[in-house]
């Protein structure tokens, strides 16, 4: 049932700065998610009028797009999660699934083992493994992963990620084709 006001929508305060921040909900944010997913067209109502487009994914979690292009700080999430598709599909390994289930030990990753990786990681600014260490400590604050030990597991929000390196294979030009 939907409250008469949207001011009257259950934890609206919280939901609202977790989603203003960037913060995809899951599952896994109990209250906070069930909460926008009850009353999701209230939220969708409210959140327009403010300027905020509120996005249910397919693989259930929310999140809201506003005014703007990619931050810095999206590009170099979106690289890391890039690199590592690459780099679990080049191990011959089952990438959505291993995405989505194997827990990460951050001392492991495969971002400083080749100058390529290096490379782009220089270029999107972040070096070295403070520079990756802080983009896992941004995909943990906007909802994608969370910590285990000293390594990290992720969220369905991840498969924003996925969708996105999907959409890239599907518009590059095929191999031995001639870009435009």
């Amino acid at each position: 049932m939907t409250p008469a006001s949207p001011f009257a929508l259950p934890r609206l305060q919280e939901v609202f700065e977790a989603l203003r921040r960037g913060r995809h909900l899951c599952a896994e944010d109990g209250d906070l998610f069930w909460a926008l997913r009850d009353h999701r067209e209230a939220y969708q109502d409210l959140l327009g009028h403010l300027g905020f487009r509120l996005h249910a994914h397919p693989r259930d979690f929310f999140y809201v797009e506003g005014e703007g292009s990619l931050s810095d700080a999206s590009a170099r999430m979106a690289l890391l999660v890039f690199i590592l598709v690459e780099h679990l599909a080049d191990q011959g390994a089952a990438v959505e699934e291993s995405l989505m289930t194997r827990t990460f030990p951050v001392a492991e990753l495969p971002h400083l083992t080749t100058e390529r990786y290096r490379a782009y990681l220089k270029e999107a600014g972040a070096e070295g493994e403070e520079g990756v260490e802080g983009i896992v400590r941004n995909l943990e604050r906007f909802g994608f992963l969370r910590r285990v030990g000293a390594g990290f597991r992720f969220r369905p929000p991840a498969y924003r990620f996925l969708d996105l390196c999907h959409r890239v294979l599907q518009e590059a030009p095929e191999a031995g084709e001639e870009a435009p």
